[in-house]
């Protein structure tokens, strides 16, 4: 296939579902499309094209060999935490006649949706006073989750024995209570395009999370004009860690509850979104498989030595609290600590990343790139790093040096790509 018929395909895949080539990877979409053309016996790429256009069936074929779900049980806990604080709040809003509306978009293979109705059982609600739609573009990801069954993968939850009585044991797996996916209402839908869910009536809380980071600007621009439409005046929303900070800047308002990554509609997002200068889109952070190496190295040339432990949770504690500022929205705030946590730690990788991302979501694109180079410099295979640097090149307009960055991010997966686990 030339260059040009993967560009082509591209750009309908972008069109159509608002989905970014360059955040899926584009050598994925073009394995996916090889392996979609033999399949269908197709060897030109224009053949492919016309059969992308014209069925439907073609395109959702490509979709499932492109999308690949990875999510997990009550992932970021502190999410979780505070929805049952927020309705506890309230007085434990719902009854059987207007029960308590929300809503999971994209619910991947079930796990999100099936937490959240967990947590409100476990909070003594009934089933008759709540209701939870769930929404993906995956047909087979919803197949999944209809069907309840789950490997290992799924559990990395702290914890996660608290809620074994949800879930009876299997030869393949754990299978979740059918008296909780029977309160699961499955859709399949697409956030990232215009007037998506258009006939379902509105939401008291929204779960978006980890969706912005694969979608094109309009792609992005769809999903806020849908929530502002399904979510009711002064609901809540869950966005994905580095999310949130998009929704601030476009009129949502933070919730001071660190890590839930959870944030207010003010009643007029919408007219802020189509009339105020809108700022420049906050740097998006794709979920890594690889878990973060947080170790803290030793700046050198101390003199006085501290103990190993003592180190390491000092510098947890210090960068959390930068964490927990930028979550809330106050950057400026959470650059200045992390400058101050870098001058007495000099070699921390995590440091410098966190340095990076904040720089990025101020726009000072230079810092930026300066912090991620040392953050990569101590660890050449940081993948959130990467992520970054090649989204910030993006920015800066460097397709050379984006694409070298794409290589290793891709190269990296690969590496990393283990088959599901089972129990």
């Amino acid at each position: 296939m030339t260059t040009e018929g993967y560009q082509e395909i591209e750009r309908f895949l972008s069109e159509t579902t608002g989905l970014d080539p360059e955040s899926l990877g584009r050598k994925s979409i073009a394995n996916a499309v090889d392996a979609a053309m033999k399949a269908l016996g197709i060897r030109r790429v224009v053949d492919y094209l016309g059969a992308l256009r014209s069925g439907v069936e073609t395109l959702e074929d490509l979709l499932e060999r492109v999308v690949v779900p990875e999510t997990w049980f009550f992932r970021d806990g502190e999410t979780f935490n505070y929805l049952s604080i927020y309705l506890e709040e309230r007085g434990f809003p719902g009854s059987e006649k207007k029960p308590l509306r929300i809503l999971s978009a994209p619910c991947s293979t079930g796990q999100e949706p099936y937490s959240i109705a967990m947590t409100l059982l476990e909070m003594g609600y009934s089933p008759e006073r709540f209701r939870i739609d769930a929404v993906d573009i995956s047909a087979k990801s919803i197949h999944i989750a209809r069907k309840g069954l789950y490997g290992r993968g799924s559990f990395r939850q702290k914890g996660k024995d608290r809620h074994q009585h949800f879930f009876s044991k299997g030869e393949d797996g754990l299978r979740i209570d059918p008296k909780v996916s029977g309160l699961v209402h499955f859709y399949r839908d697409n956030l990232a395009v215009p007037f998506a869910l258009r006939k379902h009536e509105r939401y008291d809380i929204v779960f978006c999370r980890n969706l912005l980071i694969y979608l094109t600007e309009n792609g992005r621009r769809a999903v806020l004009a849908n929530i502002d439409r399904l979510l009711v005046a002064d609901g809540l929303l869950f966005a994905g860690n580095s999310e949130v900070v998009f929704f601030f800047q476009n009129g949502y308002l933070p919730v001071k509850h660190a890590r839930s990554f959870a944030c207010r509609k003010t009643g007029t997002c919408s007219l802020q979104a189509v009339v105020a200068p809108r700022p420049r889109p906050a740097p998006l952070k794709k979920e890594p498989r690889v878990r973060v190496n947080m170790k803290t190295v030793s700046a050198p040339g101390r003199r006085e030595k501290v103990p190993e432990t003592v180190q390491r949770v000092h510098a947890a504690t210090s960068l959390q609290e930068v964490r927990d500022l930028a979550d809330r929205g106050e950057l400026h705030e959470a650059l200045r600590l992390c400058e101050q946590f870098l001058r007495a730690n000099r070699c921390h990788i995590e440091g410098y990343y966190i340095m990076g991302l904040i720089n990025f979501a101020l726009d000072s694109f230079t810092a930026a790139e300066e912090f991620f180079q040392k953050a990569l410099y101590l660890d050449p295979h940081h993948y959130e790093t990467l992520i970054h640097m090649g989204l910030l090149y993006e920015k800066k307009g460097d397709h050379s040096k984006a694409s070298i960055i794409k290589d290793r991010i891709e190269r990296f997966r690969l590496n990393q790509a283990d088959p599901q686990e089972t129990l």
